[in-house]
This record gives structure tokens, C-alpha cells and sequence, in this order.
């Protein structure tokens, strides 16, 4: 019997990336989120609303994906908290109604703000801002459920993502600094840097991050937290540089502006102590620019 997984935000960047790769493993997938083509329709604005539902079949697993991002935390802090602590509580109590025994909640690398060191499991959030704060606090309710409910919830940290959307059209995540340059890039001709860009990020393939939840959720227990790291850790400005070179091979060459600046000394480094017992993320993201670069040049010449 094939299992069902219910994943919130599903038209969103990772939503929709999930939803295909859970459909690709055999599941039965149901999208909630706000849409008209949702098969549960949740406002996290509303997360009472949320908790009360009640569903008419069985679900194994929820993956709650659904969070105001970044960008949205930093204009609306109010709404974006209540979206991402409330609504996260809402997530886990209609979990209990519904009797689903499996939760994983999608936080971020951002809890802890600005990193130095080796950065693993045990090392100690620091939020830096709303967005990373938020996710905290709702982390917390996640162990709060595991302690006192017995529900089986799964924390996962992920660095920066980078997937070809599910949907083009309908994404949200140009904030992304991959989807950015790749669209700055093919759009515009050029890639400007409003720093000298020595910042590091380590970059994770959404289809890996949701590898590692499908094996994590089989032995959810002893995982109470995942960090889910990629195989690369680059600059800003080497990924701009990795982009330029991408579009000269497509035959596309662009402008790339990089500002004057000091090597910064090396920052962090995002590792994990239980991954590998797991899972082991592969996808680089030189594949991915070539892709997506290419899919952005085709769509601009059909437009023209």
C-alpha cells in the first residue's frame, strides 16, 4: 500500500519541487495550501482554522513547508511571526486530530544568524534577525509535541536551496541568489554585485534536501534534528563567477560588476553528525545554472 504525505506550501518553491519528487518515490501526495487546487485548503493567518480541520483519510506524513520567508519577515514581522510559530503550533495540534503519526518541519540554516566555526546539531542558535527567530521558536513547539504527545517530529535545518521551480511562472523565490543570478544573467545581460560578495553559503539541491527526509522519516527517532548540507560551500562572488561562465558556454556572455574588497577569512563550515548515517546529497550546482540558464534563455527568446 503506497503511503500519503500532505505538504503545506505546496505551490511554493520547495512545495512544488517536493511534491514532484514524493510523486516520483510512489506516494500519494495531497497539496494544502491557499490555492483553488489545494486538497486542503490552510491560511496560516488563520491557525485555528487550520487546527480544526479534519480530514476523511489516512495521511503518514506531514511536511510542513509553509513559512513566510525572509524577504516577507523583514516587511511584515508581525504577520510573518504569527505565520511561522502559530501557524507551526496549528500544523502539529491538526497532526494530532487527524491522527498522523509523522512530522517534519522545514526550518533554516538562518537560526543561527551569522555562523563562525563548525556549525552541527549541537551548536547553539543564535538568530540574527525575525526570519531566523521565527523558525527557532518554532522548532521549539515541534519538541515541545515530541516530548509531550509522543508525535514523531523531525526538525530539518537546510542550508541556501537551488532546484529548477516546479512552476516558473508561479515562483516566488527570485530572492533566491542562484534563481537571481541566473535570471539577472539571461533577462538582463548582467550581474551586479552590491557587495564585493566574499560571503559564504553552502548550497543544497532541493530534490537532495527531500532525499534525505524520505530516509529520514523511516527511522524518524533517533533524528529529533537534521542539518541537511550540500557537497559545496561558495562565495557570493564565485557563484556570480560560476554563472558568467555558464553563459559564455551558451554563448550569452554577460557583464559581471564584483565591487572592490577584502578576502574575507573562512566562515563557517555547515556540517551534520547524522546525514551521512542517512544520506549523502550529491547534486552540485554547476549543473543546475547550465539548466536553468538554458530553460530562462528559451522562455525569453519564445516571449520575443
Amino acid at each position: 500500500m503506497s503511503k500519503t504525505v500532505l505538504i503545506s506550501g505546496a505551490n511554493g518553491y520547495f512545495g512544488g519541487i517536493a511534491c514532484q519528487y514524493f510523486q516520483a518515490l510512489g506516494w500519494q501526495v495531497l497539496k494544502a495550501t491557499r490555492g483553488a487546487d489545494a486538497d486542503l485548503v490552510i491560511d496560516l493567518d488563520q491557525p485555528e482554522a487550520l487546527a480544526q480541520q479534519r480530514l476523511s483519510s489516512r495521511v503518514d506524513l506531514f511536511i510542513h513547508g509553509a513559512a513566510a520567508h525572509e524577504v516577507t519577515c523583514r516587511e511584515q514581522p508581525y504577520r510573518s511571526i504569527g505565520q511561522n510559530v502559530a501557524g507551526t503550533r496549528a500544523a502539529l495540534e491538526f497532526c494530532l486530530h487527524n491522527d498522523i503519526p509523522k512530522f517534519v518541519y522545514l526550518s533554516t540554516f538562518h537560526v543561527f544568524g551569522n555562523p563562525q566555526g563548525v556549525i552541527d546539531e549541537t551548536s547553539q542558535p543564535l538568530p540574527a534577525n525575525d526570519y531566523g527567530l521565527s523558525h527557532l521558536q518554532a522548532e521549539d513547539y515541534v519538541r515541545l509535541y515530541r516530548r509531550q504527545y509522543a508525535l514523531q517530529g523531525l526538525v530539518v535545518r537546510p542550508s541556501n536551496f537551488f532546484g529548477i521551480p516546479a512552476n516558473i511562472d508561479r515562483c516566488n523565490r527570485w530572492t533566491l541568489t542562484p534563481l537571481a543570478f541566473c535570471r539577472e544573467a539571461v533577462e538582463q545581460g548582467k550581474i551586479v554585485l552590491k557587495t564585493p560578495g566574499y560571503q559564504q553559503r553552502n548550497f543544497i539541491a532541493v530534490k537532495d534536501l527531500c532525499a534525505a527526509i524520505a530516509a529520514a522519516v523511516e527511522q524518524i527517532e533517533p533524528y529529533p534534528l537534521l542539518h541537511v548540507a550540500g557537497p559545496e560551500t561558495l562565495s557570493i562572488r564565485a557563484l556570480a563567477q560560476r554563472v558568467e561562465r555558464v553563459m559564455n558556454d551558451l554563448g550569452q556572455p554577460v557583464d559581471l560588476v564584483l565591487p572592490e574588497g577584502e578576502p574575507l577569512p573562512e566562515q563557517f563550515t555547515f556540517t551534520s553528525r547524522y546525514l551521512s548515517q542517512l544520506y549523502r546529497p550529491s547534486q552540485t550546482i554547476d549543473a543546475f545554472l547550465s539548466e536553468f540558464c538554458s530553460i530562462l534563455s528559451q522562455r525569453l527568446v519564445s516571449t520575443i
